[in-house]
C-alpha cells in the first residue's frame, strides 16, 4: 500500500529540498522519502495533470508507460483539501495550508499568508508559474511568482515550450506548470471512458520531454495533481461526462511521483 499524505506535504517538502523556510502558515509536514531524494537538486519544478487523479491512473497507467516507470521507482498519493477544486489545491500546492489557511477558493482570489514564491523571493532566488491564459496556473499563479509564462494557445504543448522557454532563458529556482488540457478532456468524456486515450499518451510523451530537458537543468521534478474526478451517470445539460469537487477518493486521490 502506498504512503497517503496531505496536499498541504507539497509546499514544506519543496522547502526542505530546497534549504529553506516553510511558508508561515503551512500546516502540512514534509515527505521524507521525497524531501531525501530531490535535496541534491538546487531547483524544483512541479509539473501539474489537472485533474488526473489515481482513479484514472489506476484505469490508463499502462497507457502511460514512461510515467509508469517513475512511479515504479517513486510513488506516493496525496489526498486534495476540500472542495476538490483546481484553484483551492494549486494554492494549497504552493502555501502548505488548506482553505481557511490560504484564502483562495477561486483564481480571482488573492492569498492571505506566505507562499512558496515568496520564501523564494526573500532567499535571494526566482520562481515562475505557467499555464494557458486563464487558467489557474497563470491567472492565480502568475500573480504572485517572478515569471509568468502564460500560453495563448490552449494545448499543453503550448504549456510544455513555455517551460522550456523560460528554463532556457533564466532557471528559476522553483517552478509550478499546469497541464490543464487534461482536466478539459475528463470533464468532456468522463475518466473512465476510453475516449481519453489519445490525450493520456499524448500527455505522457510531454512528461517524458520535460523530464528530459528539466533534470540536466539540476531540477527535481515532481509530477502529480490537484485532484481527481469521477464519472457522471447521465451528463450535464453542458455535455460533461466527469466531475469532481467532492470527497470521494475518486476526487480527492492523486498519484504522485518525482525524479
Amino acid at each position: 500500500m502506498k504512503n497517503v499524505y496531505s496536499m498541504t506535504c507539497l509546499a514544506p517538502t519543496v522547502s526542505e529540498a530546497l534549504g529553506l523556510p516553510v511558508p508561515s502558515g503551512a500546516t502540512g509536514a514534509v515527505i521524507a522519502e521525497m524531501a531525501a531524494d530531490l535535496r541534491g537538486a538546487n531547483r524544483v519544478a512541479i509539473l501539474v495533470t489537472d485533474s488526473f487523479g489515481e482513479y484514472a491512473w489506476g484505469l490508463w497507467q499502462d497507457e502511460m508507460p514512461y510515467l509508469k516507470s517513475m512511479h515504479a521507482r517513486r510513488s506516493v498519493i496525496l489526498r486534495a483539501v476540500l472542495p476538490s477544486i483546481t484553484p483551492v489545491n494549486f494554492a494549497t500546492m504552493v502555501a502548505g495550508a488548506a482553505l481557511d489557511g490560504h484564502g483562495v477558493r477561486t483564481y480571482n482570489h488573492d492569498f492571505e499568508g506566505e507562499t512558496l514564491f515568496d520564501v523564494v523571493r526573500r532567499a535571494g532566488g526566482r520562481s515562475a508559474a505557467v499555464g494557458i491564459v486563464g487558467y489557474t496556473g497563470s491567472k492565480l499563479l502568475g500573480r504572485y511568482a517572478d515569471v509568468v509564462g502564460t500560453a495563448q494557445e490552449h494545448s499543453d504543448d503550448a504549456v510544455a515550450t513555455k517551460i522550456i522557454e523560460i528554463v532556457e532563458a533564466d532557471p528559476p529556482q522553483f517552478l509550478i506548470a499546469q497541464l490543464g488540457v487534461v482536466d478539459d478532456v475528463f470533464h468532456a468524456y468522463g475518466p473512465s471512458a476510453s475516449d481519453v486515450v489519445p490525450m493520456l499518451r499524448d500527455t505522457d510523451a510531454r512528461l517524458k520531454r520535460l523530464v528530459e530537458f528539466l533534470k540536466p537543468k539540476d531540477y527535481g521534478v515532481i509530477i502529480t495533481s490537484d485532484h481527481g474526478q469521477h464519472d457522471i451517470e447521465n451528463p450535464t445539460p453542458q455535455g460533461k461526462r466527469g466531475s469532481h469537487g467532492t470527497d470521494s477518493d475518486q476526487d480527492c486521490l492523486v498519484p504522485c511521483t518525482w525524479s
